[in-house]
């Protein structure tokens, strides 16, 4: 049997540690690092224990991910740049119909396809990026929508250390595909056609401490993200919590260097619920927090039709197929508030 047609059968079982952790409904961590280095086996059991993970909790770290830690450093201090700024200057970016640019405090209300508690306006402050086109671009021109040009801040070196972060996020998302193929009983690069010109999407964030707060309002509340993951490098300032199995909300804690994996509602769908996506928030911290989220999804066509390998024995279809531009839209329009967003490209 070659590699590339390694089955779900073939895997080895979870790692004690892994099962041990998603028991005690303690983030588990993957260390890539003898994955990244081809050593002998390190694929499949890294792929067995993100099976494991996915179908029981939905939420894990990594550690080896192999992204320079000197580059995830600067981009928080240029985070830290952008939002010490008076409030006029970042409005000048405000975010636009492709969710491109300053999104102001109380802007969303998270409504999500797995999690429609929230009623009161979220407190943080946001600034998105997406893939860097030029003019010309094809998508630009006929307006697209999430594909308009991105808007940068004129602070020195911000937008050649954000280009740089995301071709370093986007080759870790690439480099987990082979997983997840395999943990759904497919081929190495059964995924790989449907991410050639991957959607993603840095929504950082700025969650500032407040010494007044309503009750039951959130620096962003309860909600399930859009994507296939999120990557999110570990912040300095806690404040990250995830629900467990038990239903009770559990602290993400501080792992330096980790990087933080988040199921999204795309996959979710597109396993059938199999891989679950993992309702999660940000309380109001003591300290200001920052984050550089990275939300890593498939090509803008892709149609989240069941995987064969999620519906079998009769399963029924859970959810209705949407393409991945679909499922965006919807996900923006029920979370943000309209008068907030400019309406320019």
């Amino acid at each position: 049997m070659t590699n590339a047609s390694i089955s779900r059968k073939a895997l080895p079982s979870p790692t004690p540690s892994v099962v041990d952790c998603v028991e005690k409904e303690h983030v588990p961590i993957l260390d890539l690092t003898a994955y990244r280095e081809g050593i002998e086996g390190a694929r499949d059991q890294a792929a067995a224990d993100l099976l494991y993970i996915q179908e029981s909790l939905g939420f894990y770290y990594i550690l080896g991910h192999g992204i320079p830690k000197s580059l995830i450093s600067n981009a928080f201090t240029f985070l830290k740049a952008f939002y010490s700024q008076p409030m006029d200057e970042k409005m000048k970016l405000l975010v636009n119909r492709h969710q491109i640019g300053y999104i102001p405090p109380k802007a969303s209300v998270m409504k999500t396809d797995l999690s429609h508690v929230n009623r009161k306006p979220d407190m943080n402050e946001g600034f998105s990026m997406m893939r860097e086109r030029v003019m010309e671009d094809p998508k630009v021109i006929s307006d697209i929508r999430f594909s308009g040009l991105n808007k940068w801040p004129e602070i020195s070196g911000f937008r050649e250390t954000f280009l740089a972060y995301h071709r370093e996020m986007e080759s870790l998302g690439k480099r987990l595909l082979p997983l997840y193929a395999l943990a759904l009983g497919k081929p190495d690069i059964w995924f790989d056609r449907f991410f050639t010109e991957a959607h993603f999407y840095n929504r950082t964030s700025h969650y500032p401490p407040m010494v007044e707060k309503e009750d039951e309002q959130y620096a962003i509340g309860a909600h399930t993200d859009h994507n296939f993951l999120a990557l999110l490098p570990m912040a300095e300032e806690p404040g990250l919590e995830f629900i467990a199995p038990s239903g009770r909300w559990v602290p993400a804690p501080v792992v330096n260097d980790a990087i933080i994996v988040n199921t999204g509602e795309f996959l979710n769908r597109w396993t059938n619920g199999r891989f679950r996506a993992i309702p999660h928030r940000v309380i109001v911290p003591i300290r200001d927090r920052y984050a550089l989220t990275f939300h890593f999804s498939p090509n803008d066509e892709t149609v989240n039709d069941p995987i064969d390998t999620c519906i079998t024995n009769g399963a029924a279809k859970l959810y209705k197929p949407k393409s991945f531009l679909e499922h965006l839209a919807s996900y923006i329009d029920a979370s943000y508030t309209q008068q907030t967003i400019a309406k320019t490209k």
